[in-house]
């Protein structure tokens, strides 16, 4: 065997063993818990599926319930139904992610790039919650996949499998809906080569439609008529842009802090560092490697690649403008595709030993890290649920304000009295007929009064502090627990 030959087999057998490591950690440490608002919706739409009462909320995510539902036949609990069909179905993006780095780069380092891509830290513990994104992840490789291969064939029927899988992936998160810019670049490059006829461009435009016709029609229905679907979207899409959805229309924060906050932190340092300084450091390394061999000869991998820039920079200006950048997440597939083009830029030409071993490395600690959180994120209660153990052991009766912790509140089925509150008006008048009780609020109703011009100094007292991983709970890692102690007239 020569040395090449033995190389090669160690970069197969260490990336194998590095997938099936993180596979069987993401199954061993199955996240217990539903922990914020989002997570509630999905959970409880897996037993009673109903968009009016938020469960889910719009636009329906059907795919990815339906996922949920079959796995809820062999598992009771509705939210660990959810992440176990999100791991099996990112499990099944090992085989896009592999035959797509396949096309730029030998089998062997094809496979360490899988390996890298699939165990990414972010990703893995994102696909452990019992949220849409896990699925998404997955779909979108396949999506990706097939715009690949029908890029590359000459039947244009071979369009039809991108246009199915872009119905698959908005019907698990319509966020992704940007990439859809993907079956626009395939049509132009279709006719472009002569490949595609303009009768045939309206006749799969027609199709696409029917495609994503399924899932809505299935929304449609289960609100029972178009018009209350759409009254439904409305009202939602209205929240989301004006109110609570932190995009540039809603947030406080200015652009140029906004696209900061973005890039440095959302994409950079959560989506491909997962706050791991090591990791960080050797990304930033192989940025300067790649950036030394920029004005050498690339290989030439049109249309392909410009496909992927076209896809990245629709998502990014999506993600930047109209998501809550408080939310890594939603910057999640841009961060997965800047790893996906640091595989390629690394591996695809000659190799150099000290690419190769950080390369290793990295995945070592990938799957270290992986193993690491996904424990934590399964034995570690949310702060929502300390600062519910807290309040349950309080030997007084109470009730408690809160901003969004009162969904899960609601969900855990909790003994105690408990409140969303938004204006301190209301809370004044609200807050008279609980006399005799302890009055609780929580720092995001607090941070909201004062948002009001309200002065409450004085008038409340910190009781209590509790904290989880920022990166499972990006906006609920800490909640402050206050007690009112304003008197009489004072409320």
């Amino acid at each position: 065997m020569s040395k090449s030959d033995f190389k090669n087999i160690f970069l197969v057998v260490i990336s194998i063993a590095a997938i099936i490591i993180v596979f069987v950690s993401q199954l061993y440490f199955v996240n217990p818990y539903t922990s914020s608002w989002d997570q509630v919706d999905f959970a409880l739409a897996v037993n009673r599926y109903d968009l009016m009462a938020m469960q889910p909320h719009f636009p329906g995510y059907p795919f990815f319930i339906l996922g949920g539902k079959f796995i809820h036949l062999f598992v009771m609990d509705p939210s660990k139904a959810l992440t176990i069909f999100n791991i099996f179905f990112y499990a099944s993006s090992l085989l896009p992610i592999f035959i797509l780095s396949s096309r730029f780069m030998k089998r062997s380092y094809a496979s360490l790039s899988t390996a890298l891509i699939y165990s990414a830290s972010y990703s893995v513990i994102m696909v452990n919650q019992p949220m849409s994104e896990g699925a998404a992840l997955a779909a979108f490789w396949w999506y990706l996949w097939s715009l690949f291969f029908a890029l590359n064939k000459k039947n244009s029927s071979a369009i039809l499998i991108p246009l199915g899988l872009l119905s698959l992936l908005l019907g698990i998160r319509l966020s992704y809906l940007p990439f859809a810019i993907g079956i626009i670049f395939l049509f132009y490059w279709k006719v472009k080569n002569d490949e595609l006829k303009m009768k045939e461009i309206i006749y799969y435009s027609i199709t696409g439609v029917i495609f994503q016709a399924i899932w809505v029609t299935g929304l449609v229905i289960s609100e029972g008529s178009p018009i209350g679907f759409i009254k439904l979207s409305l009202a939602f899409t209205s929240g989301h842009f004006n109110d609570w959805g932190g995009t540039v229309e809603a947030a406080d924060i200015g652009f140029f802090d906004r696209i900061t906050l973005f890039l440095s932190r959302n994409i950079l340092w959560t989506g491909i560092a997962t706050e791991s300084l090591l990791s960080a450091v050797i990304y930033i390394f192989f940025l300067i490697y790649i950036f030394s061999r920029a004005f050498k000869k690339q290989k030439k991998t049109y249309p392909f690649m410009n496909l992927l820039y076209m896809m990245f920079g629709s998502y990014f200006g999506w993600a930047l403008l109209a998501q809550n950048v408080e939310k890594a997440r939603h910057a999640l597939p841009l961060a997965v595709l800047l790893i996906f083009f640091l595989c390629i830029r690394l591996f695809s030409q000659r190799i150099p030993f000290i690419i190769v071993g950080l390369s290793i490395f990295l995945l070592g600690h990938q799957v270290n890290q992986n193993v690491t959180l996904l424990r934590a994120e399964a034995t570690d209660p949310p702060a929502v649920y300390k600062m519910n153990a807290f309040i349950e052991k309080m030997d007084e009766p109470v009730i408690l304000y809160t901003w969004e912790e009162t969904r899960v509140l609601q969900y855990l089925d909790v003994s105690y009295t408990h409140k969303r509150i938004e204006t301190y008006q209301y809370f004044r008048y609200d807050a008279k007929y609980f006399r005799g009780r302890s009055v609780l609020l929580t720092d995001k109703v607090i941070q909201g009064f004062r948002s009001q011009g309200v002065s409450i100094d004085g008038k409340i007292k910190k009781i209590a502090t509790f904290h989880s991983n920022e990166l499972f709970d990006p906006v609920y890692h800490e909640i402050i627990l206050y007690k009112w102690i304003g008197k009489g007239t004072e409320f």
